[in-house]
């Protein structure tokens, strides 16, 4: 099962991870990777492209923070990755040129290309097809502290390798493509990524980054235990949440406040709390002992807390429910 998003041993304790928010694009833009030589006016619109992706199903944003660290310098890492669509699937698996990544987000922020709609993942994830499935690119992952030798460093990529498995487990997943350069080729080994460019690299410098991948075929074939394994694991959800309710939920899952999700989502808190007592509804018809917990008290005052934490711990559990799925015909 996907590891909670959070309670990690391998953290310290000021070490916590959580989704991207807007007011960490500022500190965001310092965690570019220094190879990412995105002109200046690319690199200004970003925050507006991370603005409107957000919330998209296909977007992942994930934030390693540490809370003892002064203003300003408390993201630790950050990572990011997209869902492709059909034409930038086919270009990988073709002949990818170098610098994928740059070529990614210059279409992104033209808005010659956008990751799949709702309603396209939800097909995807529901595909029987051996084939089928959501692809992801790796935009890019980066930490303040690479030194491999400072304790630190290595909590924060460990829980930057936790934060990879959550935001991708409970979809469908068909390869996740990422690039590398030629030093980083032996971590890319490690969690299983096959190399799948082989570019004419320069006797000196950094050279040109490579592509890797891992296919579901691939990472099935690894025993249980394997780091990126579960990513590919698949079960249909029980529960086929509607999208503005995994959009709560997923939230909830890094224990943000009703006052902290309404303000990022853009809603009242009159409308949130008509989805959580939808989201409860719905869980109560298709599984009604989820929520029938021994101790828990009849009043809604108590048991709503209650309700809450025993939803939250069985989602970590069942990342499925927070992806689209297209529900089966009945």
């Amino acid at each position: 099962m996907p590891t909670p998003p959070h309670d990690s041993p391998h953290d310290r304790p000021s070490l916590q991870r959580r989704l991207l928010r807007p007011a960490d694009f500022a500190e965001a833009l310092q965690l570019l990777p220094p190879w990412l030589a995105l002109s200046e006016a690319q690199r200004a619109g970003l925050p507006a492209l991370w603005a409107r992706l957000l919330h998209h199903p296909g977007f992942n944003a994930d934030a390693i923070e540490d809370v003892a660290a002064p203003a300003g310098q408390r993201l630790q890492a950050l990572g990011m990755s997209i869902a492709l669509d059909t034409a930038w699937q086919q270009r990988l698996r073709a002949a990818p040129t170098p610098w994928i990544t740059q070529q990614l987000y210059a279409e992104l922020l033209d808005g010659r290309t956008a990751p799949p709609g709702e309603r396209e993942l939800a097909r995807a994830n529901a595909s029987a097809d051996e084939d089928g499935g959501v692809s992801f690119m790796v935009l890019h992952y980066q930490q303040r502290n690479g030194d491999m030798r400072d304790p630190h460093a290595v909590a924060v990529l460990s829980a930057g390798v936790v934060a990879m498995r959550v935001a991708h487990a409970g979809h469908r997943v068909r390869e996740v493509f990422q690039e590398a350069f030629q030093s980083e080729r032996e971590y890319m080994a490690s969690v299983g990524m096959v190399q799948r460019s082989a570019h004419n690299q320069p006797a000196s410098g950094q050279g040109l980054p490579e592509l890797f991948s891992l296919t579901r075929r691939e990472a099935l074939h690894k025993l249980p235990g394997f780091q990126l394994r579960e990513i590919f694991e698949h079960t249909p959800p029980r529960f086929h949440f509607r999208g503005a309710e995994q959009r709560l939920l997923r939230r909830a899952l890094f224990d943000e406040s009703d006052e902290e999700i309404a303000a990022l989502l853009g809603v009242s808190m009159h409308t949130l709390k008509k989805q959580w007592r939808a989201i409860y509804a719905r869980v109560e018809e298709r599984f009604p002992a989820l929520l029938a917990e021994p101790g828990a008290a009849a009043s809604d005052g108590v048991r709503g807390p209650e309700k809450r934490r025993t939803l939250l711990r069985y989602l970590r559990q069942h990342l499925e429910e927070l992806r689209p799925h297209a529900a089966p015909r009945l």
